[in-house]
């Protein structure tokens, strides 16, 4: 691996869906739409997708590929595209996957960003990511999430496995 690549280093729990409206009365919680689909697996290695994230009337549109390289971490490879560019991408969905509608609200806590992923799938349950210059830093969580279990590295709880079932599995 090359030190220069890009690495995405996060950990991954389990939680309890939180209710919305607390969510969004948070100080500083701020939230997005995201549509994200895979695409075919390429000679590359990486796995793909595309994402159309905002709101509606302002959204953003990105290719990223990964790759995993230890617990916790990624190579991640993004770059923005336009519009036409994810149309045209979208022509290479993985017909084994489902797209992946979700809401992230990203709220700052104890110098670190929550990422919380509430899913359209699940009424019960949700995700938080946190993500880390080091695997191995303390996670700091707050009382009010509900947390059911660490899932980082957990295969059935990664976004793409998600997306073949666009169901959480057993807990």
């Amino acid at each position: 691996m090359n030190s220069t690549e890009p690495k995405e280093i996060e950990r991954k729990f389990l939680i309890v869906r939180p209710d919305k409206h607390f969510l969004e009365q948070i100080p500083d919680c701020h939230w997005t739409e995201i549509t994200q689909t895979y695409l075919m697996q390429n000679q590359s290695g990486f796995g793909r997708r595309v994402r159309k994230r905002g709101t509606p009337g302002n959204w953003e549109y990105t290719y990223t590929q990964k790759r995993k390289i230890g617990f916790g971490e990624r190579i991640e490879l993004e770059d923005r595209i336009s519009e036409t560019e994810y149309q045209t991408l979208l022509q290479e969905a993985d017909p084994k996957c489902h797209t992946i509608e979700k809401i992230r609200y990203c709220v700052p806590y104890r110098e670190q960003i929550l990422e919380i992923d509430v899913y359209a799938f699940s009424q019960e349950l949700a995700t938080v990511e946190i993500e880390l210059p080091d695997i191995h830093m303390s996670v700091h969580l707050p009382e009010w999430l509900d947390i059911i279990a660490d899932v980082t590295d957990k295969q059935g709880y990664s976004n793409f496995a998600l997306s073949l079932k666009l169901a959480f599995p057993e807990t």
